[in-house]
């Protein structure tokens, strides 16, 4: 067995192995890599110029050997190139300070907390996906679009999940491969060449007046507090981590408004909504014993000093749902979306419902509007060619 085939024997668990050099009829400094493909060692040599004198040929080999020692140390590799200086991190360390960074922008409200605990989960999944397949410990330079294609397919195919899920999770794994590429992990977005799926186009669920008044029924009897929180979504369109991060002091009773902050708002633009009259006394009521520093709703959803998880909301939806025996196709952002409706049935011009939505645009409202109220351009109906 030859030299080499006993170092690569031998050492295939460690990263390289340190320069030497050789004085042969050519002087080489020889050194291994861990190539980042297939996990072996390769062979590199670096030439030593002649000089006439051999102790300074020395003096320099031994100069180059420490310099290369030294790089080896701190982890270079020159099998990478200068945009993968980290290739050789493992996927789960680069994948934990993704997140750990996440959770410092959070905290500095650069992003929102449903933002990290969904990547959280894409991050487990995926996770999951390398220990499946023996790659847990893979080096993150490995993180290649086969291997995305294979992840994709898995989760669309064999775990019969929906376009919309497969394409949220190519749509995380662009995010992730770019802050890869900014921190120098990977040099290239292994999602550049695969497209997202189309998705079957997404069915707003009204909820029919009859089952509305049936479940605000059930609400006001049963769970009175909770009731407010469904209110504040239906008649002011407030989103339901909005709704979490509000205080008592957004709440302008006089003004009829309360007053979404851009620390608050999904769209980062401070805003008013208003506050339909009808409103009004149950807020007065759920106020009655609240503190201005006061989040809106805390425990048991009445004001309080703790923020409400906004999973809690959801959850308590399901319950209502569940004991009045309602489809699952009225879910909690069906409240928001019936209001916006009734508005527009009401007559309310679509410009002032986009506002209280805090929609972007007025398309964005008038999707909203029901077949039933549409009428035809009278100018168009009555002209004669």
């Amino acid at each position: 067995m030859s030299t080499t085939q006993k170092i690569r024997n031998v050492l295939v668990l460690v990263d390289f192995v340190p320069a030497e050099l050789r004085e042969n009829k050519t002087w080489k400094i020889v050194y291994y890599v861990k190539c980042p493909i297939d996990n072996k060692l390769k062979r590199k040599q670096n030439r030593v110029k002649p000089l006439k004198s051999i102790t300074e040929r020395r003096k320099l080999a031994r100069k180059m050997v420490l310099e290369l020692n030294k790089k080896l140390e701190r982890g270079w590799n020159p099998l990478l190139n200068d945009n993968e200086i980290r290739g050789f991190v493992k996927f789960s360390d680069a994948a934990r300070l993704f997140l750990d960074r996440t959770v410092k922008e959070v905290k500095n409200q650069d992003k929102r907390a449903d933002t990290l605990r969904s990547y959280k989960s894409f991050i487990k999944n995926i996770s999951d996906y390398l220990e499946e397949i023996k790659e847990q410990d893979m080096f993150v330079i490995k993180f290649k679009d086969e291997l995305v294609r294979d992840f994709l397919d898995v989760v669309y195919y064999d775990r019969d999940n929906s376009a919309r899920t497969r394409n949220n999770y190519l749509n995380f794994i662009k995010t992730f491969s770019d802050w890869l590429i900014r921190h120098k992990y990977i040099s290239q977005n292994p999602t550049t060449r695969i497209e997202l799926i189309p998705e079957k186009t997404k069915e707003r669920e009204v909820i029919p007046d009859g089952t509305l008044k049936e479940i605000f029924k059930f609400l006001k009897e049963k769970k009175e507090n909770y009731y407010m929180v469904c209110l504040i979504c239906y008649y002011c369109l407030v989103r339901r981590t909005e709704i979490t991060k509000l205080k008592v002091s957004d709440v302008i009773l006089k003004n009829g408004v309360i007053y979404v902050n851009k620390n608050v708002a999904k769209n980062k633009k401070s805003m008013p909504v208003t506050i339909p009259d009808v409103l009004i006394p149950f807020l007065v009521n759920h106020l009655k014993n609240a503190e201005m520093g006061d989040y809106l709703f805390s425990d048991n959803y009445l004001p309080g000093r703790n923020k409400l998880p906004p999973k809690k909301i959801s959850d308590e939806w399901v319950k209502v749902r569940t004991a009045l025996n309602l489809p699952k196709k009225y879910q909690w952002y069906s409240l928001k979306d019936t209001g916006i409706t009734n508005l527009l049935k009401a007559g309310v011009p679509p410009i002032a419902v986009r506002d209280q939505a805090r929609h972007h645009s007025i398309t964005q409202t008038e999707a909203y509007t029901p077949k039933e109220i549409l009428k035809a351009n009278v100018d168009i109906k009555t002209v004669k060619i």
